[in-house]
């Protein structure tokens, strides 16, 4: 199969960086590519990883309902906007996405770092990430990402009648955070600033890192050529080995989690977080990816075993999964062997899911239609701009005299659609008009509230 032309609204290269938000940083070239070798031999009908970008595009939906549903649950006390009573299966929707989401999107990165480092090189696969995941990060963080705990603050200092904070003033101390290394959880410090950006930035650590590792594996190669034919492994070897991978991983979030509080953030102010005990899941399923994609393993590994089976495996993981969950959470006499293997279990059902995603999408949705390449071309916008249009639209329900359930639907079915529409009509129209957007947005905000 030769290599297939990725247009921009397709490809993850063009999701996982700045796409048209930062047109005018990058080049046609940069946004249109080649899939690359790694990708060669999966066994496609017209050459174009469809099933990839759909995932993709399913967990970014997925990651907009995690956060809608936040205010209407006991899990997270310390959301911007609280709406009780909480709703009864929230409890379970959020433990269960909080162990799929984004390790689905890492292990994407990865299956997709080397086609992308072949194809570019060092120097423009670094320069690449900068402009598709730090400058975002940083236009977003500077600009989006206040509103969400000005929100809180505001809401606070209405319920104990004090006056509520400047919005020009409680930037300015944003900012002011950002020098400061924290520990903790949001619970308990409103220095503590949660938003969706994390992500951004540790995946261009990741990159970073893998760059360093490519050029020296590129050297090695060209100096000593070896040759990397192999025979393909049996079905019960790739069970073994992918036991063997999550049983590793898992024992090092189990361990981190004994050592470190096990959903503490590390932060820098209000500007980057990220959660220790998570990075190693992260980290294992970047290189997981990296190491598929370079060895050309994928269609072995999609070969394994049906969609049906992996996601039964999932259902049934799921279950033991809640129930470990349930006897361990605020249980601090629970056994040390119980909240390990609720640690495994996690990790177990991650990879069941995963698996089981890209067998099924592979097999059942490795296509294009109008409806997912809409969604694919504006997926990253939609990761970017949901999370502050979801928090004012859960301050705008918050009187609503209606039940929960239907709070959330609306303010769901609200957020998809207007971060599309944002994404569609003025983003991906002009780079320029988005950016005049933010920084019309943020006068707006200092002049409203004073």
């Amino acid at each position: 199969m030769g290599a297939a032309r990725f247009e921009p609204m397709n490809s993850y290269f063009y999701w996982c960086g700045a796409g048209r938000w930062f047109k005018i940083l990058a080049t046609k070239e940069d946004c249109v590519g080649t899939l690359g070798e790694p990708m060669t031999e999966m066994p496609h009908s017209d050459s174009r990883a469809y099933f990839l970008d759909n995932i993709r595009s399913t967990v970014i939906v997925f990651v907009v309902l995690f956060h809608a549903i936040l205010p209407y649950t006991q899990v997270c006390p310390w959301w911007y906007v609280v709406d009780p009573p909480p709703l009864g299966f929230s409890f379970y929707f959020i433990v269960f996405l909080d162990a799929v989401m984004m390790s689905s999107l890492f292990l994407i990165a990865g299956l997709l770092a080397w086609s992308s480092y072949d194809r570019k090189g060092l120097a423009r696969f670094v320069a690449g990430k900068v402009r598709r995941l730090v400058v975002p990060f940083f236009l977003c963080t500077l600009f989006l990402s206040p509103i969400m705990p000005f929100i809180r603050q505001s809401l606070r200092a209405a319920g104990s009648g004090e006056e509520p904070p400047g919005f020009l003033n409680f930037w300015l101390d944003f900012l002011a955070g950002g020098t400061k290394i924290l520990s903790g959880s949001p619970d308990t410090s409103t220095e503590i600033v949660v938003n969706q950006y994390w992500f951004l930035m540790l995946l261009f650590v990741f990159f970073a890192g893998f760059s360093v590792h490519a050029r020296m594996q590129t050297r090695r190669s060209s100096a000593c050529p070896t040759n990397t034919a192999r025979r393909p492994r049996s079905r019960l070897v790739w069970i073994g080995r992918i036991a063997a991978f999550t049983l590793a991983i898992g024992l090092v979030y189990a361990t981190l989690c004994h050592l470190l509080p096990a959903n503490d953030w590390l932060t820098l102010g209000g500007l980057w977080q990220v959660q220790p005990t998570k990075v190693p899941i992260y980290l294992g399923f970047f290189l997981a990816g990296a190491h598929i994609g370079r060895r050309k393993l994928l269609p072995e590994i999609l070969d394994v075993a049906s969609p049906g089976v992996w996601l039964t495996s999932a259902a049934f993981i799921t279950a033991v999964y809640f129930t470990t969950v349930l006897m361990t959470v605020g249980a601090p006499d629970a056994s040390a062997t119980l909240v390990i293997a609720s640690r495994l279990l996690r990790l177990f059902l991650t990879v069941s899911v995963s698996l089981g995603l890209l067998t099924l999408f592979y097999r059942r949705i490795d296509r294009e239609t109008t409806i997912w390449r809409e969604l694919c071309s504006n997926s990253y916008n939609i990761y970017l701009i949901h999370m502050t249009l979801l928090v004012v639209l859960h301050l705008l329900v918050l009187s609503w005299p209606v039940p929960s359930l239907f709070k959330l639907a609306s303010v769901s079915i609200l957020a998809l659609a207007g971060s599309y529409l944002i994404s569609r009509f003025l983003v991906n129209k002009s780079a320029a008009a988005a950016v005049a957007g933010m920084a019309l947005l943020f006068i707006c905000m200092c002049l409203a509230f004073r």
